[in-house]
């Protein structure tokens, strides 16, 4: 009779390809995201757009502000001992979008601890006059919803059916379901959707809190001095918990791996080495 004891027998899961992944997908998106970049350019010479793309920018400021505006800041938002006042009116510009005008005003004052500021940031028209009441976050939220459906059907178009993305090609990886064959573009769109959604949740978050708790430019002026900011509304709390779901959704099943990412077992597909 065989007493030699058995040695435990443990499943061996697939390799995480944690950083072949991370590069991978940061390669396509740089690619993806160039091309859609050119191809609302190209658009948008032709056809007016309001296509605002996230970080996508480039300010320049200036420190010549009306003075009717500057008086009307310095009545509103009086200095304090120690302060220095701060004016500038800068311009944003974006591809696909007109230039947006913004006054910044805010004031500095030396601690303890060093330099410390208050800032207030409202569009303002040609003549420099605040137009506060005409802020809206729709443009923004919808040509952030329509960059991410296309950056997720772009690495759908190139995943399915046996393609595979120029990230997934120089890394050495393949997407393929459960069962070892070639998805459609169908479940990989769905996938790519899925892989984004922490980002669609960000830009939904934009309807869920105003741009400014008022609309009314003095008023704005008056808890600005009173040491209120925009993030005092609850949105800086709501985007540390998306941030934090959006890490969770991300990274977590990469750390107590079981084979597969969320979006993965939603749509039983998996990333191999090929």
């Amino acid at each position: 009779m065989d007493t030699t004891p058995q040695m435990p027998q443990y499943a061996t899961l697939p390799s995480r390809h944690f950083w072949r992944r991370a590069v991978a997908c940061i390669v396509d998106i740089i690619i993806f995201q160039a091309v859609i970049l050119i191809a609302v350019y190209c658009i948008s010479t032709v056809i007016p757009l309001d296509f605002r793309f996230a970080g996508w920018s480039y300010t320049q400021c200036s420190v010549e502000v009306p003075d009717q505006l500057a008086k009307r800041i310095d009545v509103g938002w009086p200095l304090k001992p120690g302060e220095v006042r701060i004016n500038q009116i800068c311009e944003v510009s974006q591809i696909g979008s007109e230039k947006q005008r913004y006054l910044q005003t805010g004031v500095s004052r030396q601690t303890e601890y060093g330099t410390s500021a208050q800032w207030l940031a409202v569009p303002v028209d040609a003549d420099g006059n605040p137009v506060v009441g005409t802020v809206s976050v729709y443009p923004s939220v919808i040509s952030g919803i329509v960059n991410i459906a296309l950056l997720a059907l772009a690495f759908a178009y190139f995943s399915a059916n046996g393609r595979r993305t120029i990230g997934k090609k120089l890394l050495g990886l393949r997407v393929q379901s459960v069962d070892g064959k070639n998805p459609g573009l169908g479940i990989e769109f769905g996938r790519e959707i899925l892989k984004f959604s922490p980002y669609l949740l960000f830009i939904a978050a934009a309807f869920a809190f105003p741009v400014f708790p008022t609309e009314d430019f003095d008023t704005l002026l008056h808890m600005s001095r009173d040491g209120y900011t925009i993030l005092d509304n609850g949105a800086a709390m709501f985007e540390i918990i998306l941030g934090i779901a959006a890490l969770i959704w991300w990274f977590l099943p990469l750390i107590f791996w079981r084979g597969q990412t969320f979006y993965d077992r939603i749509c039983a597909c998996k990333v191999v080495k090929s």
